[in-house]
C-alpha cells in the first residue's frame, strides 16, 4: 500500500465504552498513523458516546462518530 493512502477502520459499538476504549487504545499504538476511525454506533446512550469522544485516547486519533436510533439489533445497517 502506498504511504499516501488513507485506511478507514470501522468499529461497530453499542453501550460498551470499556471495550471500545481498549480497541481505540490499540489503534493509537499503531506506527502507521495514516488511518481514520469511524465509530458506527447502533443507538447507544449519550453517556457512551461522551465517554469515547472525551477520552484521552480519542484525542490521538481521527474519529468520526456516526449514530442511529436504537430500534433493535441493526448493527449491519449502521
Amino acid at each position: 500500500m502506498q504511504a499516501s493512502q488513507l485506511v478507514s477502520v470501522v468499529i461497530t459499538t453499542y453501550n460498551r465504552s470499556d471495550t471500545l476504549l481498549m480497541v481505540l487504545a490499540g489503534l493509537a499504538l499503531q506506527t502507521d498513523k495514516n488511518f481514520e476511525v469511524i465509530v458506527a454506533d447502533d443507538g447507544s446512550l449519550d453517556v457512551h458516546r461522551d465517554a469515547i469522544l472525551q477520552s484521552e485516547v480519542a484525542h490521538r486519533l481521527r474519529i468520526t462518530h456516526v449514530w442511529h436510533p436504537d430500534v433493535g439489533f441493526t448493527a449491519s445497517s449502521i
